[in-house]
């Protein structure tokens, strides 16, 4: 199936102001739209970046209620501009857990229903060199399942952030479940941003011979948190086709199948690839 798919990547800087959060997406994803977006995807956190794990909790939402604000936000967006919207890592309660949450990327279609979601499965449990501690799981809830998206005929491979470093996650969502675009929304550290940020998204175009789209946050969110910014979108041959370096904007492509095909024709790698058990 032949598709072409205009894409905004927003990038912003989330704090623990949730309103205000939401109002900076609505404006972003406005922009986009008036450039032609048939996509928007938001980036991690784009709801809600405290200064610690357990902050995010009084704003988690019941995704299948479909009322809480941030779920009203996207499927308000979407339906007034007529795009689908991924909001690319909120927090979504864990049944029967009133400590931790989901990290999970919300899919809604342009006439605002909830069409897909995907929990994030790898958690950020680190202790960066020269930066900060951060252990995720001591709020977060793992996911466990892969997930693909048909968004206007593009199949569409969903990932969050600190998954970026796990190729094999994404090698599966293309060999195995058929994705052509791949998500990466993020809020990268600067310092591990500034290290590997654009090696690991240009590896996972290229050995997957995929378009993906990384939103991102930038800036210093509070004493605790800084993130690296430089929101790309790179085409299956690893070339960065947009980049914003820093401050709030939206990266624009439109992707398409053909470079794909074309792609995965001369180099088929793919084909060679060996999934090993």
């Amino acid at each position: 199936m032949t598709w072409e798919l205009r894409v905004g990547a927003v990038q912003m800087r989330s704090t623990g102001d949730l309103m205000t959060n939401l109002t900076t997406c609505g404006a972003l994803t406005a922009q986009a739209a008036a450039e032609g977006a048939q996509l928007v995807v938001l980036p991690e956190n784009f709801a809600f970046l405290g200064r610690g794990e357990g902050d995010k909790l009084p704003i988690a939402e019941n995704l299948d209620h479909r009322t809480g604000p941030v779920m009203t936000m996207l499927r308000d967006l979407a339906t007034k501009h007529n795009v689908w919207m991924v909001g690319g890592g909120t927090p979504e309660t864990v049944p029967g857990d009133t400590k931790r949450t989901y990290n999970t990327s919300i899919t809604i279609d342009p006439r605002g229903n909830l069409v897909g979601r995907y929990r994030k499965i790898h958690l950020f449990d680190i202790d960066i060199p020269g930066g900060a501690t951060l252990r995720e799981s001591d709020g977060t809830a793992a996911g466990e399942d892969l997930v693909v998206i048909d968004i206007g005929g593009a199949p569409v491979g969903m990932s969050i952030c600190y998954d970026v470093r796990f190729p094999e996650l994404y090698r599966k969502l293309v060999k195995d479940l058929g994705a052509q675009v791949l998500l990466v929304p993020s809020a990268f550290t600067a310092h591990t941003g500034a290290a590997h940020w654009h090696l690991l998204l240009r590896a996972r175009a290229i050995e997957d011979q995929a378009w993906v789209v990384a939103p991102a946050q930038w800036g210093k969110h509070n004493e605790k948190r800084e993130s690296y910014g430089h929101s790309l979108i790179v085409d299956p041959w690893g070339t960065i086709v947009g980049e914003r370096e820093e401050g709030d904007g939206v990266v624009m492509a439109t992707l398409d199948s053909a470079t794909v095909d074309k792609r995965r024709a001369q180099m088929p790698c793919l084909r060679h690839a060996v999934l090993w058990k």
